[in-house]
């Protein structure tokens, strides 16, 4: 079974543009970045609407089954409190992320996603999880709140009660979302204080992997995908064939999971690509590298399967 743990869902009116023109300038710097070119986010934020927008999950399966990709874990995002709320509240958006779900049933798990400093947060999550059959939660802390920070202690409790896993963002974003809220060592006291709650911690926090490692390598309750790294991968794919090397050294395959990102770095670097580049690797680069089958079929799938309740 192969699993893309990692992707968003997005539609007219879920993110605020101030996201997409960060996200675009970002994009435009390295685009340009040889010919010293200075690229219109405006005009780039408006190209890669068409490509982000997927209003009933078509896009989103048929990608998957171009690319033999089995199931998807899905879910919105929530930096309305930072940003500004787009056009369609956060309630309504995981209320259409679940009913997406609904309607490819097998294929898509649906998580909930929300800002904690959100009043009704957690009675919003509960209702989620009992009426909509959310599986999971996920928390975006470049928003403007550390994953410590108390108010989010009732999710985390709500996670435990349904014993349903939390992914949290940690790595670097583009203006206006800030890093610093995401840096790894943050999730330490999560782990700590909730050392049953199943913690995942996405990009395994991009550049700052070593960090991300130094926390799970003595906090068994989490775990990693490696979405987002496709950017690494087409500039020093040396790079993350290391990191991906250390990580499973340090905790093992069936705490590692596959991702996408998608589709925000999608068009970067394709499903199909990236699947592949996992799953038959070039390390022509890195000949001191080497992966065993057993630890790709675990990470490309079956080790997210037993951590969301999958396997048969």
């Amino acid at each position: 079974m192969i699993i893309d743990s990692h992707v968003h869902l997005v539609n007219e009116g879920w993110v605020h543009r101030d996201f997409l023109i960060g996200s675009m300038r970002m994009a435009a710097a390295m685009l340009g970045k040889d010919a010293g070119l200075q690229l219109d986010p405006e005009v780039l934020a408006d190209a890669s609407i068409p490509l982000l927008y997927d209003p009933d999950g078509e896009k989103l399966i048929s990608g998957m089954d171009s690319a033999g990709v089995d199931v998807s874990c899905v879910f919105a995002l929530d930096y309305g409190l930072l940003t500004g709320d787009p056009g369609v509240d956060i309630e309504e958006q995981n209320r259409l992320v679940s009913e997406t779900a609904r309607r490819f049933p097998g294929r898509l798990i649906p998580f909930f996603s929300i800002d904690p400093r959100r009043e009704n947060a957690a009675e919003l999550f509960s209702r989620a999880v009992e009426e909509w059959g959310m599986r999971g939660l996920k928390l975006h802390p470049t928003s403007g709140f550390f994953p410590y920070d108390e108010r989010c202690y009732p999710l985390y409790e709500k996670c435990m009660e349904y014993g349903v896993p939390v992914v949290i963002h940690t790595g670097s974003q583009p203006a206006p979302l800030k890093f610093r809220f995401a840096q790894p060592i943050g999730v330490d006291d999560v782990a700590a204080d909730f050392p049953g709650l199943p913690i995942i911690m996405a990009h395994v926090a991009h550049q700052m992997w070593e960090e991300a490692l130094l926390v799970a390598s003595v906090k068994p309750n989490i775990h990693f995908d490696f979405s987002g790294w496709q950017v690494i991968y087409n500039q020093h794919p040396e790079d993350f064939y290391r990191m991906l090397r250390r990580v499973l050294d340090t905790v093992g395959p069936w705490r590692v999971f596959f991702g996408t990102d998608g589709p925000y770095v999608n068009a970067l670097c394709p499903l199909e690509t990236w699947k592949k580049a996992v799953t038959e690797p070039d390390l022509s680069r890195c000949p001191e590298i080497s992966f065993r089958e057993r630890e790709i079929e675990l990470i490309m799938g079956n080790s997210f399967a037993r951590l969301a309740g999958l396997e048969k």
